[in-house]
């Protein structure tokens, strides 16, 4: 797709936009977990002290608040490149797509990690995971999604 002047750029094809608002979804989630397990310590005490019957309370405490410390600031990295490339997606330039689908495949892989950690997020972990393997496939499968990022300029941001 080529822009009619110089100035403009290709409409962004309707996969690409949900890709966006999927990713942003994707975002909200990873705001929402340190927030859910911060308000959830006494459940995540209670998982460490079922694995680790070894632990004492002191450690299960100080192991409860390094998982919701660690947990806040890897959402939130990933927060922040979620909404990124919900953001920068629309500029065409294939380092957003090929991020974003690294990104998105990375964190499935780490679903699996949290999954096999706590059951704390089960019941939402195939959801988000089916939603950035969808959020994958709408930027590789369809044809104008090709097209689009392939008509973008390769230098610049």
């Amino acid at each position: 797709m080529e822009p009619t002047t110089p100035t403009e750029r290709p409409q962004v094809p309707a996969p690409v936009q949900l890709a966006r608002a999927l990713l942003a979804a994707v975002a909200i989630s990873h705001l929402v977990v340190p927030v859910v397990m911060w308000a959830r310590q006494g459940t995540l005490r209670d998982q460490i002290e079922f694995q680790h019957p070894d632990f004492g309370l002191a450690e299960v405490a100080r192991s409860a608040d390094v998982a919701v410390a660690s947990a806040a600031v890897f959402h939130g990295v990933l927060l922040v490149l979620c909404a990124l490339l919900a953001w920068k997606l629309a500029t065409a330039r294939p380092w957003t797509r090929w991020l974003a689908t690294v990104s998105q495949l990375l964190s499935v892989v780490f679903s699996v990690v949290s999954w096999a950690s706590s059951p704390m997020f089960h019941a939402v972990i195939p959801i988000i995971g089916s939603t950035q393997i969808l959020i994958v496939a709408m930027l590789w499968a369809p044809r104008r999604t090709r097209d689009f990022f392939a008509g973008a300029p390769r230098s610049g941001t």
